[in-house]
């Protein structure tokens, strides 16, 4: 069994057509997560509201959703929203576009990268079960219904492993998860490294969004993947996260130049019909190229692209796709 695990899913989805007045961009992750979330309490939920969530009172602190639900860590509900299990929601989606491209009306096919780390990755046949009853009873203000067609599993080399047709039943009942693995090159490739920024990548320094105009340096990059690995799988999950270890690669990291800057702010948009609100959920999009000594660190950002990086992870943020710039790259996930 894995020691950290993880099981990444592609998911085909076909698209119901649609005439004037329709959603062409229905299939957003942020509006997937509320259907998938809404799908795991109708499901399971007995209160018909997650009390495993309740606010805590003013000035107080969150009380652990065991203690506000008995049932917050066997409920797959508690354990994908809640965190009942981990100390962060153990999800990342992905709906892999274009950034910044005007949206394809004629869309009628796209996927859905769907990652299950630690405690959550044995949960994958309900959480594909609610992905596919939230896709089936539409999405978006048009509620433009989604069907599943294909059903994969992302290997860490890039290869697929095809699990099902449109019918869930044919899954397997029994997966093996891959394993994350945090690790330093001892003798790597003298080649850059190329990083892109697939899905907004909303990146916290010095406790603030980094603002779109400021470069990434290559350490910021390393302690968010280390700060994103912590709280998926705790303190004592790799010696790279023991303080003194810490300090002394991010120092490394920080020695690294930035030679190449090809990242915009994307300002993404996550509006909640029923409250009538807007969530921002703006990050930095593009590519990005260190020299050489980057090489050192290509093991550990590879692990960053299947941890996804940042605030708002379950939210479609923070995917990354990380290449060495001369020579051969791995199949990348389709677009």
């Amino acid at each position: 069994m894995a020691v950290n695990p993880y099981l990444r899913l592609l998911l085909r989805l076909r698209g119901e057509s649609h005439g004037e007045g329709g959603d062409p961009i229905s299939l957003t992750a942020p509006r997937l997560r509320r259907a998938l979330g809404k799908a795991l309490i109708v499901r399971f939920c007995p209160f018909g509201e997650p009390r495993c969530q309740a606010q805590p009172p003013a000035g107080g602190r969150r009380p652990a959703p065991r203690d506000l639900c008995r049932l917050a860590e066997d409920c797959p509900y508690g354990v994908l929203f809640a965190a009942s299990r981990s100390p962060r929601p153990p999800f990342a989606l992905h709906v892999p576009h274009d950034f910044g491209m005007p949206p394809r009306p004629s869309l009628a096919d796209t996927h859905l990268e769907v990652t299950l780390y630690g405690p959550a990755w044995s949960l994958y046949l309900w959480a594909l079960w609610a992905i596919k009853r939230a896709c089936y009873r539409g999405l978006g203000t048009a509620r433009r219904r989604w069907s599943v067609e294909e059903v994969s599993q992302v290997r860490p080399d890039g290869t697929r492993d095809r699990l099902c047709a449109a019918d869930l039943r044919e899954l397997p009942a029994t997966l093996e998860p891959d394993e994350v693995v945090l690790r330093l090159d001892p003798a790597p490739p003298p080649r850059p490294v190329e990083v892109t920024l697939l899905s907004p990548a909303r990146l916290l320094r010095d406790g603030r969004i980094l603002p779109g105009l400021e470069p990434i340096p290559l350490d910021l990059l390393v302690a968010r993947i280390l700060d994103r690995f912590r709280g998926l799988y705790g303190d004592h999950a790799s010696e790279l996260l023991q303080a003194e270890r810490r300090s002394k690669v991010e120092a490394e990291a920080a020695e690294v130049p930035l030679l190449t800057d090809e990242t915009h702010w994307f300002e993404a948009r996550d509006p909640a019909a029923r409250t009538r609100s807007e969530m921002l959920l703006g990050g930095k999009v593009g590519r990005l190229v260190y020299p050489e000594a980057a090489a050192r660190f290509f093991s550990l950002l590879k692990a960053g692209e299947i941890l996804h990086l940042g605030k708002n992870v379950a939210s479609g943020c923070g995917r990354i796709q990380v290449i060495h710039a001369e020579g051969a790259t791995v199949p990348s996930l389709p677009h």
